[in-house]
């Protein structure tokens, strides 16, 4: 696999060293709709952190019931209090859960509905740049792993530290020595810790980037899946496949071997501080300064403490994997790759034409070392009239339908409707004036009905007329659910002739004011062609037609064509006249139809 189309998947990986606290203040900003919750919850950790404590008290007091009074007969009521301190504890902590989990979940909510929103006002430039796995990463996997932080991650860190503090104020007000000796390797497990954390940040950062760069390959090879096996390329592709794993794999086993090294490590520490604790006890038992009853208490807290700390990896893991995701999802938040719109509030009025005035263009790095694709391009487009656009493949000719929609803007003039240049008219409203008809036709996932009115108010009579325009009533007709039919995932149970005609429907609907075509007749069946052409024919009668033309005889009642090479208009005229000229036009024809005739 070529090292670009490695940067092509992987281009998303943050390099610079995060900052984590600032991660950690914008996402707390999604937690302020919720905040008399977090009240409650920050309430319900305060009161769990004090009955931690609690079961080592009674644990003092049954052991001294025993061993120094040798009093039997209040026991129970101790013995009880014991239980119901630990029963009060699991309540506490199942109503923490419940809080947690609701907080979570409509926070996530929030950010998932965000990102959409901010999906959905990229310009078509930034859907070019990232594939769609990576974009589906972010919505989805990089969210649940936020979601994981806050129930599991940030916020029992959170109540593990108010515990913490509420063993370590009970050692010390029971007695300080043996407090102190309990937490004197508090210093050894800290630099421990911090330790790990710098070495394990960079992997968890590297893995999750991989582990992105591999749902993006997959949803792509996937969703070309018949170009792979018609070409044979299943062996490249798993090759390809391979590759990607085990970068993945040399970045988890990086993470592997710094939970290997710690975890031992705070075994160790762990085991050393109960070590110690018996040996200053045993020492002040003998002097009669302490009593077995507190010592007891001392190592079941020192067991409590601990616990929070070994599972602090793990808890670890789940920060820095969610860090790592906010990295990238606050990356995907920030990126301004948008169109901006115009202030012009109103609906555009066509009434004399559109025009292209001095038009230049280039996808990538215009005036540096970018490809130009259009050049000086100046034409005029009246309304009602018919244009037609013809060149070989790659002289700019889908590119004019691109910066009509302001799908990109132009780089040097500008295209005006009516005077006005179209930067200046809000894109909503300049993009609803026409209607598009690709070559290759998307189709939502749902039935017939749903892609011809795109959620638009169903008006009956309406529908009927855009039914018998489009032709498609035909293919309604003798399907047995009608307009219910379902069409499968991007029209799958179709015909490409039946999703063009579909594509015609939907835009009628839509009733724009002028049609777009880009070589919409270019891969179908000549019976089919000869269907779509009909539908042309009857509604450029009443619709101005601007149309990217592959099968020049489409295109002979156009009431001027542009000839296109290398982004420059090199004639225009009707079919006729070009014909007469017997210039570049002329020799498209006669190529094509020697080749129709071959």
């Amino acid at each position: 696999m070529s090292s670009e189309s490695i940067d092509f998947f992987q281009s998303d990986q943050v390099t610079d060293k995060p900052q984590r606290h600032a991660l950690l203040f914008r996402l707390a900003s999604y937690l302020k709709p919720y905040g008399l919750q977090i009240m409650g919850l920050l309430g319900l950790m305060t009161l769990g952190a004090f009955l931690e404590v609690l079961p080592a008290t009674f644990t003092v007091l049954i052991i001294e019931s025993i061993t120094r009074d040798g009093n039997t007969s209040s026991l129970m009521p101790m013995v009880l209090g014991f239980f119901g301190v630990i029963l009060a504890g699991m309540l506490v902590t199942f109503l923490r859960y419940i809080v947690l989990a609701w907080v979570g979940r409509n926070a996530m909510l929030d950010l998932r509905s965000e990102l959409f929103r901010h999906l959905m006002t990229r310009s078509t430039h930034f859907f070019h740049h990232n594939p769609v796995g990576r974009l589906m990463t972010r919505v989805t996997s990089d969210v649940q792993n936020l979601n994981e932080m806050f129930s599991s991650g940030f916020v029992a860190i959170l109540g593990d530290f108010l515990s913490l503090l509420a063993i370590v104020i009970w050692m010390y007000s029971k007695h300080a020595g043996m407090a102190t000796v309990a937490l004197a390797i508090m210093p050894f497990l800290l630099v421990a810790t911090e330790i790990f954390r710098r070495k394990a940040g960079h992997a968890f950062r590297e893995t999750q980037g991989r582990y992105a760069a591999i749902q993006s390959f997959v949803q792509e090879q996937i969703s070309g899946m018949s170009l792979v096996q018609v070409n044979a390329q299943e062996s490249e592709s798993r090759h390809k496949f391979r590759e990607l794993n085990d970068s993945y794999l040399s970045a988890f086993l990086r993470t592997i071997l710094a939970y290997s090294i710690f975890f031992p490590v705070v075994e160790f520490i762990t085991s050393a501080t109960l070590a110690a604790l018996i040996w200053y006890a045993s020492l002040k038992l003998q002097l009669g300064l302490v009593d077995f009853a507190l010592l007891i208490a001392f190592i079941q807290l020192t067991g409590r403490f601990f616990r929070p700390i070994r599972e602090l990896a793990e808890r670890y893991n789940i920060m820095q994997t969610a860090l790592a995701s906010s990295e990238r999802i606050f990356k995907l938040l920030d990126n301004q790759d948008v169109i901006p719109n115009g202030h012009l509030t109103e609906t555009p009025r066509f009434q004399r034409a559109i025009r292209f005035e001095n038009v230049d263009f280039a996808y990538e790095d215009y005036g540096n070392k970018g490809r130009t694709i259009i050049h000086g391009l100046t034409g005029d487009i009246p309304k009602g009239s018919r244009i037609a656009v013809v060149g070989h493949t790659g002289a700019g000719k889908s590119t004019l339908i691109n910066l009509l929609m302001r799908f990109y803007d132009v780089n040097q003039g500008k295209i005006t409707v009516d005077s006005e240049d179209i930067r200046h008219f809000d894109l909503k409203k300049l993009r609803a004036m026409f209607g598009l008809v690709l070559q290759d036709v998307f189709v939502f996932s749902g039935t017939l009905l749903e892609n011809i009115v795109l959620d638009h108010p169903v008006d009956e009579a309406k529908l009927e007329e855009v039914l018998q325009q489009s032709q498609l009533s035909i293919l309604v007709d003798r399907l047995p659910q009608g307009l219910q039919t379902q069409v499968g995932e991007r029209g799958q149970k179709m015909s490409a002739g039946e999703r063009q005609l579909l594509a015609f429907a939907r835009m009628l609907y839509q009733n724009p004011d002028i049609l777009l075509l880009d070589e919409a007749t270019a891969n179908i069946d000549s019976e089919t062609e000869h269907q779509i052409q009909k539908v042309i024919a009857t509604i450029s009668r009443r619709m101005t037609t601007f149309t990217i033309a592959h099968r020049l005889s489409t295109i002979r009642d156009a009431d001027e064509i542009w000839v296109l090479d290398q982004g420059v208009i090199i004639e225009r005229g009707t079919h006729e006249s070009l014909l007469a000229k017997d210039g570049h036009y002329a020799m498209l024809v006669r190529l094509q139809f020697s080749e129709d005739a071959a």
